[in-house]
């Protein structure tokens, strides 16, 4: 029998990835910690002088058919499924980071929108989608002269 060196650093390390790996499957995934989806796609929202823009990070999603886009004149919401390309069994996973499941994302807009002359492309994993701004969210700026 030899005696091996105790390392306090290593039994620390072990703990923290015992933790990461009960946190990770017990919380984070089901959601218990309440607050948004950490999964949920994320977004680029930003606005041009005649519409507002969101580009979503869909990677896997392979099918249009697996995304719905809804709006309203200030909101967008994005619902989904990110799907495995194979089935695996649980207990034969030893790492996994990658996110598969339902998400759902709601967020509102900078400006009013007329929804029904939206228009969405998927390519390559990227959701952009074009909202042509309202008449009223068109309207010019008025300065006010201060006395």
């Amino acid at each position: 029998m030899s005696i091996m060196r105790w390392d306090p650093l290593g039994e620390i390390s072990n703990l923290r990835n015992q933790m990461y790996r009960f946190f990770d499957q017990n919380f984070l995934r089901r959601n218990f910690l309440g607050g948004p989806e950490p999964y949920g796609p994320r977004v680029d929202l930003y606005q041009t002088d005649s519409e507002v823009v969101a580009t979503a990070e869909l990677p896997g999603v392979q099918s249009k058919d697996d995304v719905e886009v809804t709006l309203t004149p200030d909101t967008l919401n994005l619902r989904g499924e990110f799907k495995r390309f194979h089935d695996l069994e649980e207990d034969n996973v030893f790492h996994s980071e990658r996110y598969y499941g339902s998400f759902s994302r709601t967020l509102p807009l900078p400006a009013e929108i007329k929804p029904e002359e939206a228009r969405a492309t998927l390519q390559n994993g990227l959701l952009e989608i074009r909202m042509p701004k309202s008449e009223r969210s068109l309207k010019k700026a008025h300065r006010v002269p201060i006395h």
